[in-house]
């Protein structure tokens, strides 16, 4: 079985992020939200990375 892409993460970045790899920070990156079209700009409240940093059982699933 081949390891899969953090899709959010993937888009965000422009290049393949593995999940065999540390879910890497988005905070302060602008996107473009998917429905509204509107810009998004990730702050630390909304990064997966902060969230895992601040409780670790975040990421445990």
């Amino acid at each position: 079985m081949t390891p899969g892409t953090w899709l959010v993460a993937t888009t965000v970045l422009g290049r393949p992020v593995p999940v065999a790899g540390r879910y890497p920070h988005l905070c302060g990156m602008t996107t473009t939200a998917t429905r509204s079209g509107n810009p998004y700009r990730y702050t630390g409240r909304n990064c997966a990375a902060c969230a895992q940093q601040l409780d670790p059982r975040a990421g445990a699933g």
